[in-house]
């Protein structure tokens, strides 16, 4: 067996010995021919300077002021804004759309709702009371429905009130 590698290995070598072709005039007439021609490089177009743009429109608005004037306020944000001391009501922890309203209650003065959550509890609920995850306060119920006026970050860095509502469900 190691006799048959020997030998294969030797045929090969002896064959690529027998291909190296020794004479190497044709590369080197091929070297000596480029190294006497001579490369031609284009010159470069010419530059053309412009003369400057003079903005002569004095009637009109400049553009590059702003269209709106923005108000700058400054001193503490006095708009509305969510009670951080508050403590969170568990209503709080779900989104509007989750909660479903499923029925009223009333007994004396006092009405309440009762609200269903995503895990299938029931809570019961009444003016004042918080829900939703934009700090939802309840300011009116009535048997189909409940309203209540959340706070939305306007991005920056102040709030704004909207309306909202969760109607009862069949």
């Amino acid at each position: 067996m190691m006799w048959i590698k020997t030998s294969l290995l030797l045929i090969a070598i002896v064959s690529i010995t027998a291909c190296v072709n020794k004479d190497m005039s044709d590369l080197q007439a091929y070297v000596s021919t480029t190294k006497t021609q001579k490369g031609h490089v284009e010159p470069l177009p010419e530059f053309i300077t412009q003369p400057p743009y003079a903005y002569a429109a004095r009637e009109v608005r400049d553009p590059f002021k702003a269209v709106v004037d923005i108000e700058v306020t400054t001193g503490p944000y006095r708009g509305p804004k969510p009670d951080a001391h508050r403590p969170k009501e568990p209503l709080e922890d779900f989104s509007l759309d989750s909660l479903r309203m499923v029925g009223s209650l009333a007994q004396n003065d006092n009405e309440w709702v009762l609200i269903k959550d995503p895990d299938g509890l029931l809570h019961r609920v009444s003016e004042g009371h918080y829900i939703g995850r934009n700090y939802g306060k309840i300011i009116s119920i009535s048997e189909e429905e409940v309203m209540l006026v959340e706070l939305m970050s306007d991005r920056k860095g102040g709030w704004i009130e909207r309306d909202a509502a969760i109607a009862i469900s069949e």
